[in-house]
């Protein structure tokens, strides 16, 4: 959360600046604005930060196609997401992060029920960029669609086989490449129900293009974000479940595939519940 911290310590720059430039640490009794300056000081830098991120968005072409992932536009995409899990009063769990592959780039896999998924799992995975292969409406967005278009992010659209075709190349294609990490929702869309969609097996045909690890991973009660907000604070869970190696599927089928970490996913779900 490099955004959030620069923020915090110029919020105390600030409230020490106005508590001594003005001569108020004469009055031992003014001490007690500092906290006040402090909170004042650190909304109104919200407030500039969304102000400059809009006003740069506005300068962004709406129809530009990324060739490749852009760190600074991903960075920025990253760190503000951040930034609105801690403001959306979220606590997140994380389990099993150590095997999460280091210095090698794969493919991630998890189930989805929530706007908040992605977010949970730039907080929680430590490899940069993680780009999403994620639904064309996104990309419509005045502000965040163009932050995310030139950041990189891959749209697919589940319906035109040519355009998933071209969709999935892209996206092996930054692993082959060692540009980004990639990570798609197998279910194809947010899922409202407990029981998981079928996971469509072409998603994971982007890791047997790039030969590259597979990371199945379950989030659990992102859902509930919403719904608590403001007034409750909401416990997730993002669970890295098993890391599977080239080696380990190659000789499988996409269906298998996906049916074994749609099953994964499903018992670390269940056990969660109970």
């Amino acid at each position: 959360m490099i955004v959030h911290n620069i923020m915090l310590g110029l919020s105390i720059i600030i409230s020490l600046l106005i508590y001594f430039l003005t001569g108020q640490y004469l009055y031992w009794y003014c001490v007690f604005l500092l906290p006040l300056y402090y909170v004042v000081a650190y909304f109104l830098l919200i407030i500039l930060y969304i102000i400059f991120i809009t006003i740069i968005a506005w300068f962004l072409n709406k129809k530009k196609v990324a060739e490749k992932p852009n760190r600074f536009f991903y960075g920025v995409i990253r760190e503000t997401a951040i930034l609105s899990l801690f403001f959306s009063r979220c606590k997140v769990k994380k389990i099993n992060m150590n095997l999460e592959p280091r210095k090698k780039r794969y493919l991630v896999v998890s189930n989805h029920k929530s706007n908040f998924d992605p977010i949970i799992l730039f907080k929680c995975l430590k490899e940069d960029p993680i780009i999403c292969v994620t639904k064309p409406e996104i990309f419509d967005y005045s502000v965040v669609g163009r932050w995310v278009r030139y950041s990189g992010f891959i749209p697919i659209v589940r319906d035109d086989i040519y355009q998933s075709i071209e969709a999935i190349n892209t996206a092996s294609k930054y692993i082959k490449e060692n540009k980004a990490s990639i990570c798609i929702y197998p279910e194809g869309k947010r899922n409202y129900n407990d029981e998981l969609l079928d996971f469509h097996p072409g998603s994971f045909k982007i890791a047997y293009k790039a030969k590259c690890p597979i990371i199945i991973a379950s989030t659990k009660n992102s859902m509930e974000i919403k719904k608590n907000f403001p007034f409750k604070s909401t416990k997730v869970t993002f669970k890295i479940i098993e890391v599977l190696e080239y080696e380990d599927y190659k000789d499988k089928s996409t269906s298998e595939i996906a049916k074994y970490a749609k099953n994964l996913i499903e018992e670390d779900l269940k056990a969660g519940q109970k």
